[in-house]
């Protein structure tokens, strides 16, 4: 099995010595995420009070988060203290938006065929979530990416960066310590060869990317033509399709 080995980027220690996962490995996780959206998501309130414990969880960590950043990624820590206080922001602000998610009633009786009649539309969870992060916010973009799917219901599968994948290795441990049921949120750590098996998988709702515009773009030819995209290059461009 192959190791990915995390070092100190200025001194070179090792921080740490992860497994990564194989195709079958991946092919378990699309097919866990696509049973678990087919199944139906946790209750609203249950899924909010999952975020204020993670939100409480990740601040009582808040500086040892700051440190890992600091240390796989490079950040001063000043700017690596920073970044987690924007992180648990990004966590209260997901709370907050799911009073904004709302269908709409719409009047129908601009026919005479519709007269006395409305319709109701609902908003559903996309279905499986592929997200791959970036390095130069390692924790901050895996709450971008990681926290609105589970907010709104949606099983996520996130890649972090290969040189920085700590922070949200931590992060999905705190997820489930929280209390989101296992499956629901899982990191693959993954070559170039099974990171384009997951995102180009059929069974995947949407796709999000933090990274550079040339590898982005590249992953969107790749694309299933049903699935979604979110993407965002590091000069903090983002297009929506």
């Amino acid at each position: 099995m192959a190791i990915l080995t995390v070092n100190q980027v200025y001194t070179g220690a090792v921080l740490a010595k992860l497994e990564m996962h194989d195709s079958m490995q991946v092919e378990q996780m699309l097919s866990t995420a696509q049973q678990l959206h087919k199944t139906g998501c946790l209750p609203e309130q249950k899924r909010i009070q999952i975020l204020q414990k993670l939100a409480d969880l990740v601040k009582n960590e808040q500086e040892d988060f700051a440190r890992l950043i600091a240390n796989e990624g490079g950040k001063p820590i000043r700017d690596a203290r920073i970044e987690v206080t924007r992180a648990i922001s990004g966590i209260h602000i997901a709370i907050l938006e799911l009073s904004n998610i709302k269908g709409e009633t719409i009047p129908m009786d601009y026919t005479p065929a519709g007269a006395g009649h409305t319709a109701h539309t609902i908003l559903e969870p996309i279905g499986v979530v592929v997200a791959v992060s970036a390095f130069n916010h390692p924790l901050n973009l895996a709450i971008h990416q990681v926290i609105p799917a589970v907010a709104t219901g949606c099983p996520v599968i996130i890649k972090p960066a290969s040189k920085t994948p700590l922070c949200t290795l931590r992060l999905t441990e705190l997820i489930e310590q929280a209390g989101l049921p296992k499956g629901w949120v899982q990191l693959a750590l993954v070559n170039t060869e099974n990171a384009e098996k997951l995102v180009t998988d059929k069974r995947i709702g949407f796709f999000s990317f933090i990274g550079s515009a040339k590898v982005g773009w590249l992953l969107k030819s790749k694309l299933c033509p049903r699935g979604a995209l979110c993407l965002g290059t590091r000069r903090c461009r983002s297009f929506n399709f």
